[in-house]
């Protein structure tokens, strides 16, 4: 059954709980730092340095020729063997909250922005806590498994994509917060309320329109925001195609898909990628809905300004055009069928 990431995340919580880890002092402060990172509404940006600091234990170890499975099963509390044995739910629930925090990465860039990402080896069908049980070979084969879904690369232009997502974001607002400038006119009018709607019916949508920009800009700058993928869906096929979805989890998190990386998009690179994440933090914190997409053609003419105002893709793209990242063909292409 598909597992969203708060519910794993709940098991990391659970598991850095047990008081059966390992008793050697360097083991105590990190799991006790752990502890601390992993809090109620997400991970704790002031004790963000615990996992790079894990990373460096786990490269400090594999320098010495240990193994990163036996280092994590000392960790756990249990010595593993290699052979033999079968994990249980309590241990695979400290291996895997181990192995959870191993693979996650906090990114921070120039203003304001802060994102965390979940990059679990692509191997994994099922969250560490779920994987790391049963059969012992079986369970240290998979923690030594280091090949991450998200590759040092795909993690910067995530990164870079939040960044510009912020600042598409914020030229939005400014737009809206003075919605009957000329050029600030034409864009809601453009995007959202069509030609015939008066000064009091444009200053109101774009009330309504800043109002759900602040709310975007205080998700991108929280320090709680966190993409990764939906791991437990991974061989279902259930997301094949996609780029990027919410799933109503009760933390911050964007499933980051195969396809966001793709190059069949109408625009492409950093700026579909920053198109990608506000359409999906619209859904998230605005509730918006999927009336029409750009290749459908989706002028507040077709649609109506009610759902514009509703459509994720109206808002992603009404920002990249505040910020000036679309050409005049594509705009027309998105608005005009």
């Amino acid at each position: 059954m598909p597992t969203r990431f708060t519910d794993a995340y709940l098991e990391v919580k659970a598991g850095l709980a047990s008081s059966d880890f390992s008793r050697e002092r360097e083991w105590q402060k990190l799991v006790d730092r752990a502890r601390k990172l992993v809090g109620d509404d997400g991970f704790e940006i002031s004790h963000a340095g615990l996992v790079d600091d894990l990373r460096k234990k786990v490269r400090r170890a594999n320098g010495r020729g240990h193994s990163e499975a036996a280092l994590f099963f000392e960790a756990a509390g249990r010595r593993s063997n290699g052979a033999g044995g079968v994990v249980d739910g309590a241990l695979a629930r400290r291996l895997g909250a181990l192995k959870m925090l191993r693979h996650t990465y906090f990114l921070k860039r120039f203003g304001g922005h802060k994102i965390w990402i979940v990059a679990i080896p692509r191997s994994y069908t099922d969250w560490p806590h779920s994987t790391l049980k049963g059969e012992e070979g079986h369970v240290r084969r998979k923690l030594d498994d280091r090949a991450e879904r998200f590759s040092p690369e795909d993690r910067k232009n995530l990164s870079h994509a939040s960044q510009e997502a912020l600042k598409w974001v914020h030229r939005g607002m400014m737009v809206a917060g003075s919605p009957l400038a000329p050029k600030n006119r034409a864009l809601l009018t453009r995007w959202f309320t069509g030609s015939d709607c008066g000064d009091a019916e444009i200053v109101q949508y774009a009330g309504t329109i800043n109002e759900g920009l602040k709310k975007l800009t205080a998700t991108l700058k929280s320090g709680l925001l966190i993409y990764t993928d939906s791991v437990s869906e991974r061989t279902a096929g259930a997301n094949e195609g996609a780029e990027a979805f919410v799933w109503q989890d009760r933390l911050d998190v964007v499933y980051v898909e195969e396809e966001f990386f793709g190059v069949e998009n109408t625009v492409r690179g950093l700026t579909n990628w920053a198109r990608i994440l506000i359409h999906e933090l619209t859904h998230a914190k605005l509730g918006t809905r999927d009336h029409a997409y750009e290749w459908q053609g989706m002028s507040p003419e077709k649609i109506g300004a009610r759902k514009a105002v509703e459509n994720a893709d109206t808002w992603a793209w009404f920002c990249a055009d505040c910020a000036g990242a679309l050409t005049q063909g594509l705009v027309e292409y998105a608005l005009g069928r």
